[in-house]
């Protein structure tokens, strides 16, 4: 390869860099989420060694672990700072721009008219019953929860982040992440590729170029949650494959992952434009 040929390459990789690690920068702060209206509470595990959690636990680095131990008992307790009663809530879990709800209680569903006023309770949850509805074996990785509590008196809302405990490696969602990355990275590379006889601003493949780089960011935000990373939000599931978009047409644009000539390109275009002229005439 010519000393040119090796100054594109770097230059495209230097670019991606640049990029990548900008947009990191950028979102790197630790998301704080305070408990917001005057509720409180905490959850404890019954084979966590660590203890109850409490709304502390609100930033990536410092999370709630959920054991997957399938009789594993939660002692949890709330409380709310004014009238509770005609309450409704909801706990629901970040799946890249779009909020999931896995759990709610009051109304409509459930009778929350609580005519005495209760204002602090506490009691036991089965996780059994949480694993017969999630299934346990594909449930890994860093998630971002939020819970709203409204009545009559108040209006509260909670943000953490839950881990559940287990190694990547043995979930079947990131071995399938890792082989499909390594699927549309080999299709970027292919769009970087020079083509043969290739006109115009491209000198790669930018349709391929643009697939590649969406699917393969979102295969990285999903490994990145897998690995307890980043969770599923905006950054990783929009952001990151908007960038590696961008990253991708820089590649489709220099073709710097070798393919036909410039040169070649350039002569066979031509033999081209010759033929069809000799056709005309003909």
């Amino acid at each position: 390869m010519t000393a040119a040929g090796w100054r594109r390459r770097l230059i495209v990789l230097l670019g991606v860099i640049g990029l990548t690690s900008g947009l990191l920068t950028l979102f790197a702060d630790p998301a704080q989420a305070d408990v917001t209206g005057g509720c409180d509470g905490s959850i404890d595990f019954s084979s966590d060694i660590v203890g109850a959690y409490t709304p502390a636990n609100d930033t990536r680095g410092n999370p709630i672990i959920v054991p997957k131990e399938i009789g594993n008992m939660v002692r949890w307790e709330g409380s709310v700072p004014a009238a509770n009663t005609n309450f409704e809530g909801e706990v629901e879990i970040r799946i890249g721009p779009a909020w999931v709800e896995v759990a709610d209680w009051g109304f409509p569903d459930h009778d929350g008219t609580n005519a005495d006023d209760v204002r602090i309770d506490s009691g036991i949850y089965r996780m059994r019953d949480f694993w017969d509805v999630v299934p346990r074996d594909l449930v890994h990785g860093l998630y971002e929860a939020r819970a709203v509590h409204s009545a009559a008196g108040v209006d509260c809302e909670a943000h953490v982040f839950v881990k559940f405990e287990g190694n990547a490696f043995e979930s079947p969602v990131a071995i399938a992440g890792i082989v499909l990355l390594l699927v549309f990275l080999f299709l970027l590379v292919f769009a970087g590729r020079q083509r043969l006889g290739a006109v115009g601003f491209f000198s790669g493949r930018p349709i391929v170029a643009v697939l590649a780089a969406v699917f393969l960011g979102l295969m990285i935000a999903l490994l990145l949650q897998q690995f307890c990373v980043w969770p599923l939000d905006p950054v990783s599931v929009i952001y990151l494959p908007l960038a590696l978009i961008l990253i991708g047409l820089v590649i489709a644009k220099f073709a710097p992952f070798g393919g036909a000539s410039p040169g070649v390109a350039e002569v066979a275009r031509r033999q081209a434009v010759r033929a069809a002229e000799e056709k005309k005439r003909s």
